[in-house]
């Protein structure tokens, strides 16, 4: 057996240029080699796939998962079951919505319950960032952005505070 041979599935968009393994192993067709991964800011494994000339960095959890795991509802995201994002292996990874992503990330303890916003002009409460948005015709980026910066930006003419 060749080391290509345990390499079972093409990488989505790059077929014939790169395979990956169900540990999320990333192996070049053209250069005969294993891809050296790299780490971003947030702890996923990122490899560096090049096709046409065009250099891009793509999720390790993200090529597994486009590779082994069916998903017939098209679920956006990848969520890795144990909350590790170095384990890129194909049982560890599943399709969830954003919510269930979020609901799981609280579950394992990577994240805190959402807390509760408050439009400080009106001292209106409300338990999401969505739901504020959506009572006030705004976007829950730029709320986002006034919670986590400067206290003095306003989202359509509003301060906001996080209510714990």
């Amino acid at each position: 057996m060749t080391r290509e041979d345990k390499y079972t599935r093409d990488v989505k968009g790059y077929e014939g240029l790169y395979k990956v393994n169900a540990l999320g192993e990333v192996f070049s067709v053209k250069r005969n080699k294993m891809l050296s991964e790299t780490v971003d800011k947030h702890g996923y494994v990122k490899y560096c796939l090049t096709k046409d000339g065009t250099h891009r960095q793509v999720k390790a959890h993200r090529i597994v998962a486009e590779a082994f795991i069916p998903n017939p509802q098209n679920k956006r995201e990848v969520n890795h079951i144990d909350g590790d994002k170095s384990n890129n292996a194909v049982w560890n990874l599943e399709w969830t919505t954003t919510s269930e992503n979020a609901r799981h990330s609280v579950r394992v303890g990577l994240r805190t319950q959402c807390k509760s916003v408050r439009i400080v002009e009106t001292g209106e409460v409300f338990p999401s960032l969505g739901e504020c948005a959506r009572a006030i015709g705004g976007d829950v980026g730029n709320i986002s952005r006034c919670l986590n910066t400067d206290k003095s930006d306003t989202h359509k003419g509003f301060h906001f505070e996080r209510v714990v």
